[in-house]
C-alpha cells in the first residue's frame, strides 16, 4: 500500500555468551521509535481524536515501501537501516547526493539520515494516520490517491506544528526526488497513475518519487491546514 511508515534501535542479545566470545548480532527493536508514534497519537488526542484501541504494535522488518500499516495484525511495520538490502541503501545514498561529502559521494551516515527522515518521520506518521482511520472504521468513498492525500495532509500539518526543521529537511528530499525521471506515461496525470498503481509492486526509488508528488500536492494547498482541520477532513 502506498503510503506510508515503524522503526528500530539495536539491542544486544548476549545471553549465554562466554567471556572472550563474540556477541551475537544485535537485533533491531522498536523502542527508539515508539515515542514518535506516541507523540502523534497524543497530539491528535488533545483535540478529541481518540481511538478506543491501544496504539498499534511496531514491528521492525524490511518492507519495499519503507513502512506500512498492516490492518489485519494491527501493526506498524518499518525497517531498520541495517535491514535494508544493498539496492535499497543505494537509493538513499543517491538521495543524499554527491555534494554532501564531495566527489566520493554520500557517506553511510548521510544516506542513513535521509532514510530516517523518510521512513521514521514521514512514512511512520502517514501509516499511523491509517491506523487511526482503521480504528475509527472510516468508510470514506475516496480513490486511493484521495486517501493518500488525506493522510499526507495530516502528517504535514503535524510536522509543521511540531518541528519545522523536519519539514525543511523533507522538502529538500522532495526536491531531489522531483528531479528523477517521471514514470508517468505521456498524456496521463499523476492522480490517474497513482490510482492505477496502488498496491502494485514499486521499486524503492519509484515509491519515494510517488510520495514526493503527494507531498508536493499537499504542500501547495492554501491556506495551510492545521492538525485539527486536517483531521476533521478524515471524518
Amino acid at each position: 500500500m502506498f503510503g506510508v511508515v515503524a522503526v528500530g534501535l539495536a539491542v544486544a542479545i548476549g545471553v549465554g555468551v562466554a567471556r572472550g566470545e563474540k556477541h551475537p548480532p544485535r537485533a533491531p527493536t522498536p523502542e527508539a521509535y515508539i515515542p514518535v508514534r506516541d507523540a502523534f497519537i497524543d497530539r491528535i488526542g488533545e483535540d478529541g481524536f481518540y481511538c478506543r484501541l491501544p496504539a498499534p504494535a511496531i514491528v521492525v522488518a524490511d518492507t519495499p515501501l519503507f513502512g506500512e500499516y498492516e490492518k489485519n495484525t494491527d501493526t506498524l511495520i518499518s525497517p531498520d537501516w541495517t535491514q535494508l538490502t544493498a539496492a535499497e541503501k543505494a537509493v538513499f545514498v543517491e538521495l543524499a547526493g554527491p555534494g554532501a561529502s564531495g566527489a566520493s559521494g554520500a557517506t553511510d551516515a548521510q544516506a542513513r539520515k535521509v532514510f530516517e527522515m523518510e521512513a521514521h518521520h514521514w512514512i511512520l506518521i502517514v501509516e499511523t494516520v491509517r491506523w487511526w482511520e482503521a480504528c475509527k472504521q472510516l468508510t470514506l468513498k475516496l480513490t486511493p490517491y484521495q486517501a493518500e492525500l488525506q493522510a499526507a495532509r495530516v502528517t504535514l500539518a503535524y510536522w509543521r506544528e511540531r518541528d519545522p526543521e523536519v519539514v525543511a529537511q523533507l522538502f529538500a528530499i522532495v526536491e531531489v526526488l522531483d528531479k528523477l525521471p517521471s514514470p508517468i506515461p505521456e498524456g496521463q496525470d499523476f492522480p490517474t497513475y497513482f490510482n492505477q498503481h496502488y498496491q502494485k509492486t514499486a521499486s524503492g526509488r519509484e515509491y519515494l518519487w510517488i510520495q514526493a508528488q503527494v507531498v508536493k500536492a499537499v504542500r501547495a494547498e492554501e491556506p495551510e491546514p492545521t492538525v485539527v482541520q486536517a483531521m476533521k477532513r478524515l471524518e
